[in-house]
């Protein structure tokens, strides 16, 4: 009995390796390779690299290693060494050994999200807001100037205190943070953009960080389409004009209608 369960074993390894290789799976399943500083990016690229090839129940631990006498257990073994070599080729090289002897793949992730995790660290928490505010558009374009707002926030977000007692008190936090981020990607706008911003300062009620960006996005593809350059004095002025509910947009050079909606 024991001759004949090592044999199925044996033959089921040898067809899950040859199907592996019809399949030509790869060594890498993100281009993020995990440091010190980096985890919670490297932790989001590698759950979308392994979910895409069907493995992502062996680091989330829903998977668990079945008796050595299951006949399963030939291909979670195989499956299971598939994600370990995913996870050590995407780790730098002076933290592969704190790694490379765990038993599983989940035992893998366990030790790495517990030693450069670090949620709600107050330290970098307070690197994080450092970062932001000394954030500045610079000769990159607006779309890049806000991605990099927003990966900074979602990185704050991901290290912030989420307790709440009551849903009000959560919404009221939100609501002031939502208009820190707008003040803050405003601030950090080039000269350029300062009527904009002072006049989107002075609506009523200023609209949220989306359209916010929308809307000086907008004016630099306008400025752009026109040949506009406007540190020569050659820009028309864009003005705002602010209604308790909204702030829509006009020009000189666009009379008959709103550039943004």
């Amino acid at each position: 009995m024991r001759r004949m369960s090592m044999q199925l074993h044996a033959e089921i390894s040898q067809k899950l390796q040859n199907s592996l290789k019809g399949e030509n799976v790869p060594v890498h399943v993100t281009s993020i390779r995990l440091n010190k500083d980096n985890y919670l990016s490297w932790s989001a690229a590698l759950e979308i690299g392994i979910t895409s090839r069907g493995r992502l129940q062996y680091i989330t631990g829903e998977k668990p290693a079945p008796a050595k006498n299951d006949p399963q257990w030939a291909t979670w073994t195989l499956e299971d060494s598939q994600v370990k070599v995913w996870l050590i080729s995407s780790v730098s090289a002076d933290i592969q050994p704190l790694i490379l002897r765990k038993s599983t793949a989940y035992e893998m992730l366990t030790i790495l999200a517990r030693m450069y995790g670090r949620k709600k660290c107050v330290l970098h928490t307070y690197q994080i807001k450092r970062s932001i505010y000394a954030l500045r558009q610079g000769e990159s374009f607006v779309a890049t100037f806000y991605a990099a707002l927003k990966t900074k926030w979602e990185e704050l977000d991901y290290h912030a205190n989420d307790d709440w007692k009551n849903a009000s008190d959560q919404a009221l936090y939100w609501e002031k943070e939502w208009m820190d981020q707008t003040f803050i990607f405003l601030g950090g706008l080039r000269d350029e953009f300062e009527s904009v911003h002072s006049q989107l300062l002075n609506c009523d009620e200023i609209p949220g960080i989306e359209e916010v960006y929308a809307r000086v996005e907008a004016e630099e593809q306008r400025r752009q389409i026109m040949h506009i350059d406007s540190s020569h004095g050659s820009s028309p002025t864009a003005f705002v004009s602010c209604t308790a509910a909204s702030c829509s947009w006009s020009s000189s050079l666009h009379p008959a209608g709103s550039l943004c909606a």
